[in-house]
């Protein structure tokens, strides 16, 4: 009888142990999510939706890891595993599955907040996202020559104005 107590007992605790260090995340509404992207700069957003989805719209400042590039190994654009994570997708699944994942990695402030179906909060496109990078409007030029001769007073030389051309999609 003794025998069968310590055994219940150390099963017992085996369970509890476990429970302790099985890895969770917690879901949060959308309303939390926009407080938490205005209060806390630290935070990330994380985008598990495909990158064509992502280009198509998503929400400012979020970076894309698609829910099937998310395995066992480390995620080089995660690289703080206590930094707070906002993760969504489009409807929600999706990132459930990837909030699942990042935890298991070791990820320990993954919040889920669905789907951008959803979301009230702005948006924007690849292409809306790039222009607020290229600050000079190298887009508008037809070439490196033009864009240097009325920007060229931002830069060293002409060669720094070609590269920055160049690198922001001048045509």
């Amino acid at each position: 009888m003794k025998r069968i107590a310590v055994s219940l007992l150390l099963l017992m605790l085996v369970i509890s142990a476990s429970a302790v260090c099985e890895s969770s995340y917690a879901q949060i509404t959308q309303e939390e999510a926009a407080r938490i992207m205005d209060e806390e700069a630290d935070c990330l957003i994380v985008d598990v939706r495909t990158k064509a989805e992502y280009d198509e719209a998503h929400i400012p400042g979020a970076i894309n890891i698609p829910n099937e590039t998310i395995g066992t190994d480390a995620i080089p654009e995660l690289p703080d595993r206590d930094q707070t994570l906002l993760v969504y997708c489009r409807s929600g699944r999706r990132s459930k599955e990837a909030a699942e994942k990042l935890a298991a990695l070791g990820y320990t402030r993954v919040l889920e907040f669905g789907g951008i179906l959803t979301w009230t909060g702005e948006t924007i496109s690849a292409g809306e996202e790039e222009c607020a990078d290229d600050p000079f409007g190298a887009r508008g030029y037809d070439d490196p020559e033009d864009f240097y001769e009325d920007c060229g007073d931002s830069f060293d030389d002409y060669e720094a104005a070609e590269e920055y051309y160049c690198e922001h999609g001048g045509r």
